[in-house]
């Protein structure tokens, strides 16, 4: 049996620090099966560290394993536990390619904390089987970006589909501010998608590298935005062309969901998947996963379930893919679904 302690970042939300606890363990040990690692058990986290992870492996994690954990929502140092219960401090080296600051330095009301939105995108990797040499990610209903950030940082190719225009600029404001502040090597391109004839959506696609010499090989990260109703993603998007959908549902508000002729918004956050589904479906790879984050006070993960079924999708319903549940505060109760395309 090898041992192995995580110190948990000392910036990770504080609301649901506890259970964030209890979920990033659920985490990694999806992400470590992705690897043919089995995590054993959950060990005493009492030993001395401020708030950390205990956990046991069948076999000694290897650099590549140690690496991937760099990525995990709750990750901020690694420790294996040696003869005396002693910690010996392990020094991975990280996955991300951008600084984590890309999603971290907006603020604004109603905005997915990050690390929660990397547990998400964590979930959603080691679920799909789609053996892409680079993932693909979409949001389609992206937002202000978060999830669009947080798939750059881990060096996935990331696309969103977002139906407010006023969403859309402010990301393609922001990305490119950050690219140029950063002195990172990029270019951007204007985008108009068209469906039997008739324009669906206007679109911004930039390409980026880390590391200069990476950008001039064509060693590339890209994204891709789209000012577009998320019913429509396969009007937008390719067909079977994204490993991996991750997003956070509304929570009962006022919401992205509205037709051409109708351009009031839907209410229901299970009436908007259920609409949107084929599309969702469409662009998403065979043996792809997706990720939903709801609020249980307005949704309850069993309808949702239904929903997906009744659409084709596998529902994971067991650990490590289940057992999200946790409080975030009075008004929402949030949990996670994930689903697999066959």
């Amino acid at each position: 049996m090898h041992k192995y302690v995580i110190l948990a970042n000392p910036g990770h939300n504080r609301i649901y620090f506890e259970a964030a606890l209890s979920i990033a363990h659920s985490e990694i040990t999806a992400m470590l099966a992705g690897l043919n690692i089995h995590v054993e058990t959950s060990l005493d986290s009492d030993i001395g560290l401020p708030a950390a992870l205990a956990f046991s492996t069948t076999e000694a994690l290897s650099l590549e394993a140690q690496s991937r954990l760099t990525g995990a929502s709750i990750y901020y140092a690694l420790f294996e536990v040696v003869e005396g219960d002693l910690l010996r401090p392990l020094s991975p080296e990280p996955t991300h390619t951008f600084p984590q600051s890309m999603s971290q330095i907006l603020r604004y009301t109603g905005k997915t904390n990050e690390q929660f939105t990397r547990l998400m995108i964590n979930l959603a990797v080691s679920a799909a089987q789609t053996n892409s040499e680079q993932i693909t990610l979409l949001d389609p209903m992206c937002g202000k970006g978060t999830t669009l950030y947080e798939g750059l940082i881990q060096g996935l190719n990331v696309v969103g589909v977002e139906i407010n225009p006023k969403s859309v600029h402010e990301i393609q404001t922001f990305i490119v501010k950050f690219m140029k502040n950063g002195r990172f090597k990029h270019k951007t391109q204007k985008l108009k998608q068209s469906a039997q004839g008739k324009k669906v959506a206007d679109g911004f696609l930039l390409e980026a590298a880390s590391k200069k010499e990476a950008f001039n090989a064509g060693d590339t990260q890209q994204l891709r935005l789209y000012a577009a109703d998320t019913r429509i993603a396969d009007q937008v998007l390719k067909k079977n062309s994204c490993d991996v959908m991750v997003s956070d549902l509304p929570y009962g508000v006022q919401h992205g969901s509205k037709s051409a002729k109708d351009v009031k918004m839907a209410r229901s956050p299970l009436e908007l998947v259920d609409d949107s589904l084929h599309a969702w479906k469409a662009v998403l790879k065979p043996k792809g996963a997706i990720v939903l984050s709801f609020n249980e006070f307005t949704l309850k993960w069993r309808s949702l379930a239904q929903v997906f079924e009744n659409h084709g999708f596998k529902v994971l319903s067991e650990a490590p893919y289940s057992g999200y549940l946790h409080k975030v505060d009075s008004s929402i109760n949030r949990n996670i679904l994930v689903a697999v395309k066959p």
